[in-house]
């Protein structure tokens, strides 16, 4: 099911970037330690730290009797905020990131982004599936798709 969501994302959110000019194939030239620093931080932050906020706490668990449209109202409510929650992450924390974060095509990616991850915790109904695809995404963008030039880091 994973790999089958990655798919999707890329088949979506490729294009959009693209477009928007959030993507350009620029691979980071790190050395092997700079590298493992990225993969090794991006697990905990963002990937980590998030799917937990936005995922396991707001949304019911797989022994919960919640009925469907309130779990489907948290999952919205969930992901509204995982997408606004970049730009007021980047205003109050990491001002050079504020361009990128209010860009639509980044804005449209992470609502893709956040769905996907949704699903996946559904369909788990663990954190680590969702971890692990948002690490994914997020170090592949940084290290090949430029976003760590995007991001000024």
């Amino acid at each position: 099911m994973a790999v089958f969501l990655l798919v999707i994302i890329s088949l979506t959110c490729l294009p959009i970037g693209f477009y928007s000019g959030l993507l350009d194939i620029r691979i980071l030239p790190l050395s092997f330690l700079g590298i493992v620093k990225i993969l090794v931080s991006r697990f905990f932050f963002p990937s980590f730290a998030e799917e937990l906020l936005f995922r396991v706490l707001p949304l019911p668990s797989k022994t919960s009797n919640t009925p469907v449209n309130i779990q489907l109202t948290m999952a919205i409510i969930s992901i509204v905020l995982y997408v606004i929650g970049h730009p007021i992450f980047a205003f109050l924390f990491y001002q050079k990131a504020f361009g990128v974060f209010t860009n639509p095509g980044f804005l449209l990616s992470t609502l893709i982004l956040g769905i996907t991850l949704t699903i996946s915790y559904w369909h788990s109904r663990s954190i680590w599936p969702p971890v692990v695809i948002h690490w994914i995404v997020v170090v592949v963008w940084l290290l090949i798709f430029d976003g760590h030039s995007k991001l000024d880091l």
